[in-house]
């Protein structure tokens, strides 16, 4: 008996993928801003505000994280919702965010543990060598491909309702036939980011904590917004 051919995404349009981040982002803004404000750049300016000694640093950044998924969970949730036509209040934005978070938040950890891992392996290369530099460009590139296969992983784990592993299979399946136009996307974020990311850092002062905890901010709603825009460019009932 034959099995009916799996149902394979629609092409992802880079630039209307794009184009419908920024709209989402902008539309998500209050909202954005309300629960960025406290779970992103108020814990950003008080962890560097306040010099910690001891194991504090390892638990402060620890907790940072934790509030920090949280947050891309609930951007996540307000930007699939908008982009299904409905627009959440921001205390509908807080509610329902929370209620749905739990997925988002496991995939968003699991992903946040293959980062440390890629980092504490980074410490063993011996920069200035080949063997340094060759691992460097592994991580890398380890990295960007994981990026183009599971881009999309938390909106699948919030919309769906699926815990890590099924949440990074479907995605994979997802991103099947589109994972060059995935990486565009990526890359192109992260240019966009770039200056930015380079403005703050030569800047110093009790004002360049609050520059750095709105870039902070900036970069996990992008991180939030983007991947929900890819995955509403692929889902099929979206073609």
């Amino acid at each position: 008996m034959n099995r009916p051919a799996p149902v394979m995404p629609p092409p992802l349009d880079v630039v209307a993928a794009l184009a419908r981040a920024g709209r989402l982002l902008l539309a998500e803004l209050p909202a954005l801003l309300m629960a960025g404000l406290v779970l992103v750049m108020l814990p950003a300016v008080a962890a560097r505000a306040f010099a910690l000694e001891g194991d504090w640093p390892t638990l402060v950044t620890t907790l940072r994280a934790l509030a920090a998924m949280i947050f891309v969970a609930m951007a996540s949730t307000g930007a699939l919702a908008r982009a299904q036509g409905r627009a959440l209040a921001v205390p509908l934005f807080v509610r329902e965010g929370l209620a749905r978070a739990t997925p988002g938040v496991q995939v968003a950890l699991l992903a946040g543990c293959a980062v440390m891992l890629g980092l504490i392996l980074q410490l063993f290369a011996q920069h200035g060598t080949l063997a340094g530099w060759a691992l460097d460009a592994l991580l890398l590139t380890a990295g960007l491909w994981a990026l183009s296969v599971a881009l999309p992983a938390v909106p699948v784990a919030v919309a769906e309702a699926l815990p890590p592993r099924a949440a990074l299979a479907r995605a994979a399946a997802l991103t099947a036939g589109n994972r060059n136009r995935v990486l565009v996307v990526v890359l192109i974020t992260g240019l966009a980011l770039a200056p930015a990311a380079a403005l703050v850092a030569g800047l110093g002062g009790g004002l360049a904590l609050w520059l750095a905890a709105a870039l902070e901010w900036l970069a996990w709603s992008v991180a939030a917004v983007v991947p929900a825009a890819v995955y509403v460019g692929l889902v099929p009932w979206n073609s």
